[in-house]
Parts: C-alpha cells; structure tokens; sequence
C-alpha cells in the first residue's frame, strides 16, 4: 500500500469531515478514497472510520493519529521538494585547464538533451585527483595510463614554424655550434602543467637522456601561457596534442621513434554518475580532451596524478 497517499486521505477526512470531501480535495473518485484508508486500517491493525448508512467520521484511535499522519505528509513534501532541488543542481565535472570553450559547451548541450545539468571546472592534473578524492567535484577527468584509460591522446612536438610532419628526439641534441632559433637542435621541448604527470614526464626523460638530451632541455612550465612564450620568443617546441596546437596556431609534428600520450578516466565516487555522464556526453568530452574514445568502459574509482 502507498502509506503516504494514505495517510493524505485520512487527513482530509479529518479537515473536511467526509470521504466525499476527501475524495474531491485530493481529486480522485471516492471509491479510490475508501480503498486506502481499508488498506490502511488493515495496515494499522484497527478501524479508522465509524461507519453508519449516511455518515463516516473518524474514530477515537483516527483522531490520535492525525498529527503523526501530518508530520509524515509534511515530510514526505519536503523530501520530494529536496529531490527536485537535487535534480536541478548541476553535475560538477573537473577537466583539464585549456579545454576549447566551444568543445565544453558542446558537451554541457549534449548533457542537457540526456537531462543532466554539468558544470565544468578546469583544474590541473593533481588538483582534480584532490577534488574528486574529497568530493570538491562529483566527477573528475583523471589523467591515468593510456593502458587504464577511456579516452587517449597523442602527443607531439608543437613549434612556431613549420618543419615536417615527425620530430624524432634525437633532432633536440645540441650541435657543436651555438643554436639557431630556426633550428631543432638544442631547442627545449617545454612540459606543461597537464603532462607534468609521471607515466608521461618520466618516459619522456628516459628516453631524451637515451639520445643525448640534457636535462635543461625538458623544463616544466606553470602554465600554457609561460610555454607559448617560450615557443614564440625562443623557438623552443611544446609537448602538446594537434588539437591543442591548432587552438595556439602552432605546427604540430608527431614523434618518430618514440611514442607518449595523455589518458584519461572519469572517475567519482558515484558509479552511477560515472556510468551516466560518460554514456551521455562521452564522445563530446572526448572532442574537448582532443582525445579518441577506446573501446573501455568508463571506470568508476580515484587516480592518482
């Protein structure tokens, strides 16, 4: 039985002195009335009207249990005033900082067709480890391996001039005469704070110092912006997706020899957050990562930067 509808008809029949009026109070037809409270009497274990053949009026034990009746109809309003207010508030999702606004907002459009709310907040790797470890966020894109990953991207070398389509590492050695700004050799191949991630900062260590680099060459920057100067005023490259590089104007040339790339995971303590975010708006946050979706699906759990 639906204790609350219930509950609702003997309050009525209290305020209104009738089932008639209860009925029509509540709109529905009398008979509907009359069926819950018996159910509700069979429920409570004792008669809740007195019945004559022109009368019902409720009875001594009823009337005791009018204000229990109204305190579960004020909650149960409460509770389904609060679920309302629930499904409004938005799904906060962490992403990484330079995600194309155009991309998000794709995202967050196709996330309003599924009925969901999202609201984007851009962060660095370890940052959104934090936030969605403590529940500052109820999902997170969490940089992971790319063999753990749901959404992968290629990195490449990005650079203010064109010079090719692949770079291989051992192009960046020093020469034996003072660098050209127009040349590879020497050239720092800038980290930024999203790759500043051990399954991809120390691979690409390892390798650099397998084919000579010095360690000056690989400098970690604080943001994108500080990266893009450096590339533009020292014709240093900048570890990088294509997508990102077309959004900074640069030239973006993969590498040969040698192969990295950033993964991702959308994580949150929620499964079924996780679960309906990422069937909703998958391929669209993907497009925003500059990634390609694997054939994996979306992990519930935390990682780690």
């Amino acid at each position: 039985m639906d204790l609350i509808a219930a509950c609702r008809v003997l309050v009525e029949i209290g305020d209104r002195g009738s089932v008639t009026g209860a009925a029509a109070a509540l709109e529905v037809a009398q008979s509907v009335a009359s069926r819950r409270i018996l159910a509700l009497e069979g429920r409570l274990g004792s008669p809740l009207l007195e019945r004559t053949a022109r009368s019902a009026v409720l009875t001594p034990f009823a009337r005791d249990l009018l204000p229990s009746a109204r305190r579960l109809i004020r909650l149960a309003d409460e509770l389904e005033l609060d679920a309302a207010r629930a499904r409004l508030r938005p799904v906060t999702v962490a992403v990484p900082v330079g995600c194309p606004t155009r991309e998000l907002a794709v995202a967050d459009a196709a996330g309003r067709a599924a009925g969901l709310r999202l609201e984007f907040r851009e962060d660095t790797p370890a940052r959104r480890a934090e936030l969605a470890a403590t529940r500052g966020v109820r999902l997170a894109v969490a940089s992971v391996a790319p063999d753990a990953a749901t959404w992968t991207a290629e990195l490449g070398a990005a650079g203010r001039r064109e010079a090719g389509d692949a770079l291989r590492l051992d192009d960046l050695r020093p020469g034996r005469t003072p660098r050209s700004r127009d040349d590879d050799a020497g050239a720092g191949l800038r980290i930024g704070p999203e790759d500043d991630v051990p399954h991809i900062r120390d691979a690409l260590v390892r390798a650099a110092f397998a084919v000579g680099l010095l360690p000056g060459q690989l400098p970690i920057d604080g943001s994108t912006t500080s990266s893009l100067a450096s590339v533009l005023a020292d014709g240093d490259l900048l570890l990088c997706t294509a997508a990102e590089a077309h959004e900074l104007g640069l030239h973006w040339r993969r590498f040969t020899g040698f192969g990295v790339a950033r993964g991702f995971a959308l994580v949150g303590d929620s499964e079924n957050d996780v679960t309906t975010v990422g069937e909703a708006v998958g391929d669209e946050l993907a497009a925003a990562l500059g990634a390609r979706a694997r054939d994996v699906a979306p992990r519930t759990g935390r990682a780690d930067a």
